[in-house]
């Protein structure tokens, strides 16, 4: 088997016990990743983060962006582009938003300000899946992986539970996140110490 036929195996399956969590656990689920994101995003200077418009059954980060928006910090939202690509935009308002593409909620450009990936502080990103190693298995567009190749930020993706699995097949070009965090876990990646 494929690394790709792997991955959408393992997409399949995963999308199918996403899909089965009931509306008590995803409320539960999304004040848990809140309070630990909270932590996770408290070191350091933190000003500016990319989060994102949950698609149907992914986890509702609006409790984790409302905390951080409590602390002061810029929230900063994508628009995928028809090359592939992601724009980034930190909207004017709560009704700064339409349906884009996939049907995700999407900022308005004339009434958001665009920002550019350097400008990051912290990227929270969704994903199918991930592991203890923080490998992240995303929807299989390319589109997260892209903006990370061009980031330097701190990356930390987040989820249910039931997303997490023992390990996840990746290619040369998926780029792992610095963090996963689900309802009861908080994985950091470990990083090599470069000897000077």
């Amino acid at each position: 088997m494929s690394i790709a036929e792997e991955k959408a195996a393992l997409r399949s399956v995963i999308r199918a016990a996403r899909r089965a969590i009931g509306d008590d656990e995803r409320r539960s689920a999304a004040l848990a990743v809140a309070k630990s994101l909270g932590h996770v995003l408290s070191f350091g200077d933190v000003n500016t983060v990319l989060g994102y418009m949950p698609m149907r059954y992914e986890l509702d980060i609006t409790p984790a962006l409302e905390l951080l928006k409590g602390r002061g910090v810029r929230i900063a939202y994508p628009l995928c582009t028809d090359e592939g690509g992601l724009r980034l935009f930190a909207p004017d308002s709560d009704e700064s938003f339409t349906s884009g593409a996939y049907g995700i909620s999407e900022p308005v450009p004339e009434r958001s300000t665009e920002i550019t990936a350097d400008e990051l502080d912290a990227i929270i990103l969704p994903a199918i899946g991930f592991d203890p190693a923080c490998r992240r298995l995303g929807q299989g567009g390319g589109y997260y992986d892209r903006l990370l190749a061009r980031s330097s930020c701190m990356t930390v993706a987040v989820g249910f539970d039931c997303q997490l699995v023992e390990f996840i097949p990746t290619e040369r070009t998926d780029r792992p996140v610095d963090v996963v965090v689900t309802p009861t876990v908080v994985y950091h990646r470990a990083v090599p110490v470069v000897k000077p």
